[in-house]
């Protein structure tokens, strides 16, 4: 993503009134917060400015600049799959419209170790209809992208499992597909809201 993406999304993160505006609750200032897929750390920035957070993401480049946003987000440059903490660390983790990119049964595992217990998940997902515009919009290499995107997305619906396409991995998700995800993976507590944003809570057990 580019620098200016990065930094419309902290406008948006600052904003309230935006459309696209969403955060994670507020926490006690004692509580440690991962965002999974940070970008500049946003999120983190917006919701959080007050503790020391952490953020992760594969894009170096986003790392970097997130570090001239702020210097409370401890960046770390990883994979949601493979998380390079000890277990049970973190109260809450966040990841807004990132793990649609990643192996989400792999992903939810790794969360649940590295949260404690009790701890919760705060995610917003992609629905089929956000995956279709693109589509609608792309060229006949993005309609392949898409079929396979759809097929991802079937499977996971029915199998939670996920198979990655050129090393990359995305799906769209459904509400069955993600509840079973997530008790599969040592979550309860599971609320889903399909408002303005898909969004997904849960409790590490």
């Amino acid at each position: 993503m580019s620098e200016d993406y990065h930094r419309e999304e902290l406008k948006i993160a600052l904003d309230p009134s935006h459309p696209a505006h969403i955060l994670p609750p507020p926490l006690p200032c004692s509580r440690r917060v991962l965002d999974i897929g940070c970008g500049a750390g946003q999120t983190l920035i917006a919701a959080y400015p007050d503790r020391v957070s952490f953020g992760l993401d594969v894009d170096l480049d986003a790392l970097k600049l997130g570090r001239s946003f702020s210097d409370r987000v401890c960046f770390v440059c990883g994979k949601a799959e493979s998380l390079p903490w000890p277990n049970e660390q973190f109260d809450m983790v966040i990841a807004r419209v990132s793990l649609c990119h990643t192996d989400i049964s792999a992903s939810l595992k790794e969360i649940h170790r590295v949260l404690s217990k009790g701890g919760e998940l705060w995610i917003t997902l992609v629905p089929f209809s956000y995956s279709w515009r693109k589509a609608k919009s792309s060229n006949y290499r993005g309609r392949i992208f898409f079929a396979y995107i759809a097929l991802n997305s079937i499977c996971f619906h029915f199998t939670q499992k996920q198979f990655p396409f050129l090393g990359r991995y995305e799906s769209f998700q459904t509400e069955r597909g993600i509840s079973q995800a997530l008790v599969k993976n040592g979550f309860e507590g599971i609320s889903i809201s399909r408002g303005k944003h898909f969004l997904v809570t849960a409790r590490s057990r």
